[in-house]
């Protein structure tokens, strides 16, 4: 992945299924959000959204917080794909900051 979100115990209120669910179905809306409010705040100051991220991320992973422990299970590894500093297959660059961000995008043209 690019980027990672806190995807643990999410409560979902829509039938089923109940309060507590976890993983990618959690974190891909939770980092989509943050995108969503960043590009609210540049059509704020009438500046363009901000389309393909990639650029983004790997030019400012400082705007990031980078995971460094733990471990993501799966794919048959027992052990988990492990956390590391910078970038890792678990977490990516890590988890966005919407107020590190904030201050980058606002001073992108």
């Amino acid at each position: 992945p690019d980027i990672s979100a806190q995807a643990t115990n999410y409560f979902v209120i829509a039938d089923l299924p109940e309060p507590g669910v976890s993983g990618t179905s959690c974190a891909s809306p939770t980092a989509a959000g943050v995108v969503a409010l960043l590009n609210d705040l540049r059509m704020q100051q009438n500046q363009s959204s901000l389309g393909f991220l990639n650029p983004l991320i790997y030019a400012h992973p400082e705007a990031f917080t980078d995971i460094t422990e733990g471990a993501g299970g799966g794919c048959g590894f027992s052990s988990g794909w492990p956390a590391r500093p910078g970038w890792d297959a678990v977490t990516g660059v890590g988890t966005p900051s919407y107020a590190r961000l904030a201050r980058v995008v606002t001073g992108l043209p």
